[in-house]
């Protein structure tokens, strides 16, 4: 009973790593892709601003976001009203978890995996890793029919207020984190996720090969 309860925890820290590995990966990734929407969504001109200052304010906002000692949020060229303010509040708390769990749980993770390994065992990866992969492609289909329904039903399942609904007047930042923007951090994610899926599979096949 105590070995089948350890692998039940090992088998959730699998999970639970993957997805908060992902997300934490995606958020990181956010930083290259900025710059780039900078360019192709034309923030300078819808904003105002240089390039230069609007990764400025990008970088405060994410180092508000995921660093617990910086409070409170201040962006130099963006106010943020109250109800703004909250919800980037929610966002930090969201944002820290996912790396508390990732952080506690990769250890365990690695390790299970490393004993799999030694053993040629990894083929136990192979049916819940394949019964899983349809998950990203599914979520994937949603938001090639309707990404916006999507962003929202994601919005209304994490937050219990309507903070999100960010008013242009008192919240400007909402005008340079265009909606393509976050569809492509969506997008990397779910590739992500399908890869390290796929990879798990295929090493699992290996060991069941022998090979």
């Amino acid at each position: 009973m105590a070995a089948r309860g350890q692998r039940w925890a090992q088998w959730l820290c699998v999970w639970l790593t993957i997805v908060a590995g992902v997300i934490a990966l995606t958020i990181l990734v956010s930083y290259l892709l900025f710059p780039l929407f900078i360019r192709l969504d034309n923030l300078r001109e819808i904003s105002g601003f240089s390039a230069r200052v609007l990764n400025r304010n990008y970088h405060q906002l994410m180092a508000y976001l995921q660093l617990p000692w910086v409070a409170p949020l201040h962006m130099s060229n963006f106010p943020s009203s109250a109800s703004g303010a909250h919800h980037f509040a929610d966002v930090k708390r969201l944002f820290l978890l996912d790396y508390a769990v990732f952080i506690v749980t990769a250890p365990v993770t690695w390790h299970f995996l490393a004993q799999l390994r030694r053993t040629r065992r990894r083929y136990l990866l192979v049916r819940p890793f394949a019964i899983a992969m349809p998950v990203p492609l599914i979520l994937g289909g949603l938001m090639a029919i309707n990404f916006n329904a999507v962003f929202i039903a994601f919005h209304h399942v994490l937050f219990r207020n309507n903070d999100w609904l960010f008013d242009p007047a008192v919240d400007p930042i909402i005008n340079v984190l265009p909606e393509d923007f976050f569809l492509v951090c969506f997008v990397i994610a779910l590739v992500v996720a399908e890869a390290l899926l796929a990879w798990g599979i295929h090493l699992g096949r290996r060991d069941a090969k022998g090979v």
